[in-house]
């Protein structure tokens, strides 16, 4: 039974983040389309909810800049500004499913990183990406992924001053 929920969950996920059949949204960050749907997205963020329904304009501004067409007679693509895509999608697997991981995959090359074969549990390039999605996560009222996030820069940050502390 468990298996057979995994299953679905996974179906699931693959069909709808950033998946263009089903959509009614599409965001343009850093240049690339990534496609959503509005009733999850309102659901799940109340910074999303006021975006889309036009109640009070929501914080911070300059998030995300008004519809443009999009080329080739789509729908409006909504520029998003100052969030990476690689954050982006991170959000977005957490507004969809309440789980996220934001420590990079191991072994896989990252930038700020130059160790290879580096687990990315405590280096440069996992602070960043942890930094980048608290941001991310503050700045559209997501708390609960603001608390996932907070747990490996909490650990981040112990190991780094522990280590301070030993060479001091």
């Amino acid at each position: 039974m468990e298996e057979t929920l995994k299953s679905l969950s996974l179906d699931y996920l693959n069909l709808l983040i950033n998946g263009q059949a089903f959509s009614d949204v599409s965001f343009s960050v850093e240049g690339r389309l990534v496609h959503a749907h509005r009733c999850i997205l309102a659901a799940r963020s109340l910074f999303f909810r006021r975006f889309f329904c036009g109640t009070d304009p929501p914080a911070p501004p300059g998030l995300l800049s008004s519809p443009r067409a999009a080329s080739g007679g789509g729908g409006a693509v909504i520029p998003v500004n100052s969030v990476s895509y690689e954050v982006f999608l991170l959000l977005l697997q957490f507004l969809y499913s309440g789980q996220v991981s934001v420590v990079p995959q191991k072994h896989e090359p990252r930038p700020n990183c130059g160790e290879r074969g580096c687990w990315h549990t405590h280096c440069t390039a996992a602070v960043d990406l942890a930094l980048d999605t608290l941001t991310a996560a503050r700045s559209f009222g997501v708390n609960q992924l603001e608390q996932i996030t907070e747990v490996p820069l909490d650990s981040s940050l112990s190991t780094m001053s522990s280590f301070f502390i030993f060479w001091d």
